[in-house]
């Protein structure tokens, strides 16, 4: 089986670095010894543990408990602070079914000596085709909300509606206004750039982006609008 690409831990690594410091004062000292492994589990043990402390001010849990709107019950939610409108998920068999995976798929990127596309119909789903594209398409031609200008989110937006303070209780959302929101991965409309048969996905276990095979089945969660005041994931 293939092996998940890459995580980004470097938000938490760089905004925890003060309190790793405090814990471990002597890793650096260690990895000059030529202990990589020692200081790689030392600071994933540490940014998983720690995860709520790369977020405060802005988006801390408080934000999170205020800032959002409901824009139509059981089916959309506003967020107040980004100006962004979220697709919400229900319990009803069908097109908002949460339970419905897609693979990430997009007609129009580049399919010349290396396809971009990824996998169509990959997921499992009802109401539409089980990929990305098919879903969006599916939104929009039922009109969701009013509005017919849904997409997929990216990674700064997925992660603006983050919670890093329920990391050690996930999902990392607010449950009022995300109902059935899962602890695992959704899919943002952007590829890897690096390798095209991969896609970023945020996961909201721990509330990171990471890097998996464009035919992976995984949530989806539609967005609309301009975002404002959006904060951008570390690289």
């Amino acid at each position: 089986m293939r092996q998940p690409l890459r995580y980004n831990w470097g938000k938490y690594v760089d905004d925890c670095e003060p309190l790793r410091i405090a814990l471990w004062p002597d890793l650096d000292k260690l990895c000059d010894m030529k202990f990589i492994k020692i200081k790689c589990l030392a600071l994933t043990l540490l940014t998983m543990s720690l995860a709520a402390c790369g977020d405060t001010g802005q988006q801390g849990p408080s934000l999170h408990a205020t800032k959002y709107r409901v824009a139509e019950p059981g089916a959309c939610v506003e967020d107040t602070v980004t100006g962004l409108m979220w697709e919400v998920k229900t319990e009803s068999r069908g097109l908002h079914d949460w339970r419905n995976t897609y693979s990430w798929w997009n007609p129009d990127e580049a399919a010349n000596e290396l396809d971009y596309r990824g996998t169509p119909d990959g997921g499992q789903c009802s109401a539409s085709a089980c990929d990305t594209w098919a879903f969006v398409q599916a939104v929009n031609a039922a009109g969701h909300c009013g509005y017919s200008d849904w997409r997929m989110p990216s990674r700064d937006e997925l992660m603006s509606i983050s919670d890093f303070s329920k990391a050690n209780d996930p999902p990392t959302a607010n449950l009022e206004y995300f109902p059935y929101m899962q602890a695992d991965e959704y899919w943002t409309g952007f590829d890897y750039g690096t390798q095209y048969q991969s896609a970023w996905a945020w996961n909201f276990f721990y509330g990171h982006d990471r890097v998996d095979w464009k035919q992976s089945p995984k949530f989806v969660r539609l967005v609309r609008g301009t975002a404002e005041n959006l904060e951008k994931v570390k690289e």
